[in-house]
């Protein structure tokens, strides 16, 4: 009877492994297509490959890179949390969340290449400046926030190499930690803002629900209310994928944390609404008002009140209100980017095949470096180290 007990238990053990494994395999066959279509895309050009057109000049890719930025936010939003807030009891959460930052980043600016009419040509920014356009700021923020998110994560790979020629460099990099943190958070702050910017330049595109100047407040925001859902989310997984136990008081404690901005954030977008003059808007029967108050009811003020409701008592509750919350922040890069533009009557768009295969590829290359990355390295941490920041 024990060994038939041993033989469900292996049994049973080895399915998940199986799973992991098949999930690696399916994730890396769509790396290789992605690769190849985006090759196609660089030798084809825009016009062969995409569905873009002058009427529809944003696709998927700019839909993804704003939303990506936006949940990609959760490493200035961790390191803001653990190293500036000096809340120490969320530290099991950092290396998850700045790894997935870095990991979005780096997708994001592949997906920006692939959306360039001159991809040949990324570096001019670094070359030409123009400091009165948004973009400008945007691109100098992204890439140096990339190279702090690759300083952040340099100890885990430092830790993993064990040379003794570098045996002191951990130490070193910990103590520097809290001003790069500082940097981070500081540019991360600029071009999630700037982000908004970018929209106070089509008064006559965005349709009003979407459109305010407080819109770089609300990208902000956004994505700190997203920065805290991915943490506790990434958290888990990683934990998981670790083999490591769950801290169910991190995930309650950034869940909440995600309810109370999502409240603010609802208030913010209710009261500028009703401000401006423009609830008659959301109150008529067209396809903006039910796409606005989708925004607003299903992925904020729902996952808000299950998380706030639920407390402590049900982790499957609160996993199902931070996916609700991410979607809804996808729902609004995707919204203000595509969906509630206000287009040339008869302009119609459709993600050409290589836009839709380029797309899984990036996301699946994401996927697959955080995935490699927390089975490969020391991400879940069982000893936190003590910090000189929190001295």
């Amino acid at each position: 009877m024990t060994a038939e007990i041993g033989v469900e238990r292996r049994s049973s053990s080895a399915v998940p492994v199986l799973d992991r494994r098949m999930a690696v395999v399916l994730l890396a066959m769509m790396v290789v297509v992605g690769a190849v279509a985006g090759v196609v895309r660089l030798v084809l050009g825009l016009g062969a490959t995409t569905n873009l057109s002058d009427s529809y000049s944003w696709g998927i890719w700019i839909g993804f890179d704003f939303g990506l930025i936006a949940l990609a936010g959760v490493g200035f939003t961790m390191a803001a949390v653990a190293h500036i807030l000096r809340r120490h009891e969320y530290h099991a959460a950092v290396r998850p969340a700045i790894l997935a930052g870095l990991a979005g980043y780096v997708a994001v600016l592949l997906l920006l290449v692939l959306d360039l009419g001159r991809p040949d040509r990324f570096y001019n920014f670094i070359l030409f400046w123009n400091p009165h356009s948004p973009l400008f700021e945007i691109s100098w923020c992204v890439l140096l926030y990339t190279t702090v998110l690759i300083i952040e994560t340099s100890p885990f790979i430092v830790e993993k190499l064990r040379w003794k020629r570098i045996e002191k460099l951990p130490r070193l990099l910990e103590r520097i930690m809290l001003p790069v943190a500082i940097l981070g958070v500081t540019l991360s702050t600029l071009h999630q803002s700037t982000l908004g910017t970018l929209y106070l330049n089509m008064p006559y595109r965005l349709h009003a629900l979407w459109y305010t100047p407080l819109l770089p407040l609300m990208f902000l925001v956004s994505s700190i209310m997203a920065g805290l859902s991915l943490a506790a989310v990434v958290y888990w997984l990683a934990a998981r994928l670790a083999r490591k136990p769950v801290q169910p008081k991190i995930i309650f404690g950034l869940a909440r944390g995600a309810a109370v901005v999502g409240l603010g954030y609802l208030a913010l977008k209710l009261g500028e609404v009703i401000v401006s003059g423009d609830i008659g808007l959301a109150l008529a029967p067209t396809r903006f008002a039910a796409l606005w108050w989708t925004e607003m009811l299903v992925f904020v003020a729902l996952p808000a009140v299950l998380i706030l409701v639920s407390g402590r008592k049900s982790l499957q509750r609160t996993g199902i209100a931070l996916m609700l919350i991410l979607l809804g922040v996808l729902m609004n890069r995707f919204d203000a980017t595509m969906f509630a533009q206000l287009l040339p009557s008869g302009a119609s768009y459709f993600p050409h095949l290589i836009e839709w295969l380029t797309t899984a590829g990036i996301l699946a290359a994401a996927a697959l470096a955080w995935i490699l990355g927390v089975r490969l390295l020391n991400i879940i941490e069982d000893d936190p180290p003590h910090h000189a920041g929190s001295e």
